[in-house]
């Protein structure tokens, strides 16, 4: 039976911590920029809605459009709450990740 010796689980803390930085501000960046994207279509859209509405050509029923606007949310909160529960699960790898992603979501 092979001993395990701290060497050993430090270069694997080390590969977590390293791995999940890396992945983390990969994901930071990537999700800021699909943000901005997002945010651009969205305001687009709704140049769109209210150009035609102006002219007369739509009507938009302005309050269900809110409401769905609001389930999104509170259904992208639960998301996030989920998320937030099995990030402290993984304690080293979270942490690194929490790094790497809030400096990739900064410089982005």
């Amino acid at each position: 039976m092979a001993e395990i010796t701290a060497g050993d689980i430090f270069t694997g803390v080390l590969l977590q911590l390293g791995g999940g930085g890396i992945l983390g501000f990969a994901a930071g960046y990537a999700l800021k920029k699909a943000i901005k994207i997002l945010l651009l279509a969205v305001g687009v859209f709704t140049l769109g809605l209210l150009g035609l509405a102006y002219y007369g050509v739509v009507s938009v029923n302005w309050d269900k459009l809110a409401l769905l606007v609001e389930r999104a949310i509170s259904g992208g909160e639960a998301a996030a709450a989920s998320l937030k529960s099995y990030i402290i699960a993984a304690t080293p790898f979270a942490a690194s990740f929490l790094v790497g992603f809030s400096l990739g979501f900064k410089y982005g």
